[in-house]
């Protein structure tokens, strides 16, 4: 065997070479499913080429299934639910993922003082039942509740596979499970398909990201839904996880009143103090945790607790709209406008003359199933665009292939380019966007930002699913004329839709 030795030098450019080749020939591949536990999937890989790409997304698609099966309280079918249907006093054998995750569980409720507690579940189905009663629980209801909730709901014996139920309580895995199964889908894509170079997986806007990947995360605005509002950051992930908890994703109402959806395990009470808890960490399981339970603790209590942590930080919004970040969180494009309570916003930031609301329709019962494209746009009294307004479409291949799906916009989008030349796939678009309520914000501009003279006009919504439907819905709409409000009436695809014009004064 001949050993031929490099000079120093020539082995560093001969690595360095290597290196740039390597990269050079990785490629993102991105993968969208729906109703993955409940919410949407987006799957990205780095890879050289699509046949790893779609085996990493197999293997992923795969686990999430199985572990599905291990924590899920919705399905009677899975462990957990078996485990919680036990009577009082009665034992279970159960597998090493559900034994472990219900070990750290009791870690986490001891570390946080009790203010994660899967118990708090049935606080949530108490105040819904209140709510259906159009009133808050009673102080005497709140109190048998809370002894319910801090039993202790389980014991994991010492050869850890035998598990024996210790309370009658409601519980839920979901502050946990989640984190959970996105280090796993992490762990074992880069474990059984190595020449996977890098992924970073989204379920629900929980986010993990591993190996050689990249992500780039929006910390959302909580003070405005607008889809047009600036985000409080913008941030690049890598090599870890980010959560989010807010009281403006979900909220219960009782009468005129909209409470959080977060409860307190030690008092019973909604969480409202804190709008937004974004955590950073360095698993998926640590971020999910400590973005409820900072939803939960007072602020300067969650920001200590986040210190001691290794790898963690956090940015909160509380209920003044104020932010408070740990030492570690980065400054870098933290929007300080946005640091406003409600209704105090700079002049440019204030309600649109426009309100375009619409929701998108989930696609049957069943598995997982892809989103729609959407198209949102404005067409003067001659049929030509003047303002696309929102565009939810996938950009990356095949995506591109099923654009013209959007057939009006589409057809409409070309008469526009040979006039003006500016293409707004990429500048307009979204990704696209899983079933729920949407709002879109106009000023009465064009697609240049100049207003647009008074008169009559003509808004369409429009959408198309790959192997799905194809919808259209429009609306006249005038300019200039007073103040109004109407309803679309809704389809397949888009369940129901609704416009707002309000003068600004």
């Amino acid at each position: 065997m001949r050993i031929r030795l490099l000079c120093p030098l020539r082995f560093t450019l001969v690595l360095i070479a290597f290196t740039i080749q390597s990269q050079a020939f990785s490629e993102e591949f991105a993968f969208h499913h729906e109703n993955v536990l409940g919410t949407s999937l987006e799957l990205r890989i780095e890879a050289e080429e699509d046949a790893v790409a779609n085996q990493a997304e197999e293997i992923a698609l795969q686990e999430i299934d199985r572990l599905g099966e291990v924590f899920s309280h919705y399905s009677q079918s899975s462990e957990f639910a078996k485990l919680t249907n036990l009577p009082i006093g009665h034992s279970m054998s159960v597998s090493p993922d559900l034994a472990g995750l219900l070990q750290r569980c009791e870690r986490w409720t001891k570390l946080t003082d009790g203010a994660f507690n899967p118990g708090a579940e049935y606080l949530s189905q108490s105040w819904k039942r209140g709510a259906d009663r159009n009133q808050f629980p009673t102080p005497l209801e709140l109190q048998q509740d809370l002894e319910l909730v801090n039993q202790r709901h389980w014991t994991v014996h010492s050869d850890t596979t035998t598990v024996t139920r210790n309370s009658s309580s409601p519980l839920s895995l979901n502050a946990i499970a989640k984190g959970t199964i996105l280090d796993a889908v992490a762990e074992a894509v880069l474990a059984r398909v190595p020449k996977t170079q890098g992924i970073s997986i989204n379920i629900g806007g929980d986010i993990r990201v591993a190996g050689n990947a990249a992500q780039w995360v929006s910390i959302p605005n909580p003070n405005s839904d607008m889809l047009e509002s600036r985000p409080l950051q913008r941030l690049t992930l890598t090599q870890g996880a980010i959560a989010t908890s807010g009281v403006s994703e979900r909220s219960i109402k009782i009468g005129n009143k909209s409470i959080s959806h977060i409860f307190d395990p030690r008092t019973g009470q909604p969480c409202n103090h804190v709008v937004s808890a974004s955590v950073i960490a360095a698993d998926a399981e640590t971020a999910d945790v400590l973005a409820t339970v900072c939803s939960v603790l007072p602020t300067t209590v969650s920001v200590a607790l986040i210190e001691t942590i290794p790898g963690a930080k956090c940015l909160l919004v509380d209920l003044n709209g104020a932010l408070i970040a740990s030492s570690l969180w980065p400054d870098a494009g933290l929007q300080e406008d946005n640091n406003k309570p409600p209704g105090e916003k700079k002049a440019e930031n204030q309600p649109e003359e426009f309100s375009i609301s619409f929701e998108i329709n989930k696609a049957g019962e069943g598995g997982r199933y892809r989103r729609p494209y959407v198209a949102v746009w404005v067409e003067d009294k001659d049929g030509f665009p003047v303002k696309t307004l929102s565009l939810f479409l996938m950009t990356e291949n095949p995506g591109p292939r099923w654009h013209r799906d959007l057939r009006r916009w589409y057809t409409s989008d070309q008469m526009r380019l040979l006039v003006d030349q500016k293409k707004l796939i990429g500048t307009v678009s979204k990704p696209t966007r899983n079933p729920g309520s949407y709002k879109i914000g106009w000023d009465g501009s064009d697609d240049h930002g100049k207003p647009l003279p008074d008169g009559k006009y003509t808004l369409y919504i429009e959408a198309a699913r790959e192997h799905g439907t194809y919808q259209l819905m429009k609306s006249p709409i005038s300019l200039g004329a007073g103040d109004f409000e109407l309803k679309l009436e809704g389809n397949a695809e888009i369940k129901a839709a609704s416009l707002s014009f309000k003068k600004r004064k």
